[in-house]
């Protein structure tokens, strides 16, 4: 589902004309910053007139999404910007950095509602409850979950680590919105208390992705190693170049959505010189070819002389 309505959109605003990839992330944070704003702003009110600091959560948090989405946004503007002296590998690691950001913003927000929870569950307040703020809390519910859809699958066309980030609190809010939901039906059997602990169980959820979301992206700003995959990918395509007999000491670093990917080929010692920049410009070529947006460096070593494949 995510993928065809992914596409319509892409297709029907343009967005792949020209730089798709800062297209997207411009027109997603745009709508995210739209539709929580509607969200947040039903949410708080109706949480002030019913007095349930479960729903006042639920609407700062929607809220955050905000934040986040227009952090999202400013993101994407500095991974966009071209390698520069202080930056030869370009900017696109300033994408895992808003993601970091949007978790500690998660992990604030939850940190203030648990507090918030745990007041309301020992000092529990009547909270008012009607089937149309639960109807209203459902649609707002649908809308959640298309914009977390929307968000991730765009963050998996693109290579988006904070578009995939700000999926995850949408889909937050979404779940939060369904306890929320949870909290109003028993509210018209008398269980105020509940209103707290749904705060406390929400904040706790909140505060949870956001330290994941802080493992994840940190680890690659560290210098997470690649996959087994890609690593497997790298060698069976350059040994399957012409004269290579080993491939070793493959090196790959990530700066987001960049790879830089340094391997080292064995060829017989008797092959000339020229011979030799030759087939190390073949095996850069194809390792391109495979892996999209690498830049690739081989260096050629010679292979012992008693190697039987070396003639």
């Amino acid at each position: 589902m995510g993928t065809k309505i992914t596409d319509k959109l892409i297709s029907l605003f343009h967005l792949d004309k020209g730089d798709k990839r800062k297209n997207c992330g411009y027109f997603v944070g745009g709508l995210s910053i739209i539709v929580n704003l509607l969200i947040s702003a039903v949410k708080l009110f109706f949480g002030i007139i019913v007095n349930s600091i479960a729903l006042v959560a639920d609407a700062v948090h929607s809220l955050s999404d905000v934040a986040s989405s227009f952090v999202v946004i400013v993101g994407f503007k500095i991974s966009a910007k071209p390698p520069d002296e202080k930056h030869p590998f370009g900017h696109g690691r300033a994408e895992r950095i808003v993601a970091v950001v949007i978790a500690c913003m998660l992990i604030v927000v939850g940190i203030e509602f648990f507090m918030s929870g745990i007041k309301r569950f020992r000092n529990p307040v009547p909270v008012e409850s009607s089937w149309l703020i639960i109807v209203i809390l459902a649609i707002t519910i649908i809308a959640k979950i298309l914009l977390s859809v929307i968000s991730y699958d765009v963050g998996k066309q693109v290579n988006s680590a904070a578009l995939k980030a700000d999926a995850w609190h949408h889909g937050t809010d979404a779940i939060s919105t369904v306890l929320v939901i949870i909290g109003f039906v028993l509210y018209r059997f008398g269980f105020y208390r509940i209103d707290g602990l749904l705060g406390i169980i929400i904040a706790l959820f909140i505060a949870y992705i956001g330290i994941m979301m802080i493992f994840e992206s940190s680890s690659m700003l560290l210098g997470e190693a690649p996959s087994d995959d890609l690593i497997s990918d790298i060698r069976k395509t350059a040994i399957c170049c012409e004269d290579v007999n080993d491939v070793h000491h493959i090196h790959v670093h990530d700066y987001g959505g960049k790879l830089e990917i340094t391997v080292h080929i064995r060829l017989c010692r008797t092959i000339h010189l020229d011979e030799v920049h030759r087939i190390v410009s073949l095996v850069e070529l194809a390792i391109k070819e495979r892996i999209k947006g690498a830049e690739v460096t081989v260096h050629p070593e010679p292979i012992e002389e008693n190697n039987e494949d070396c003639g």
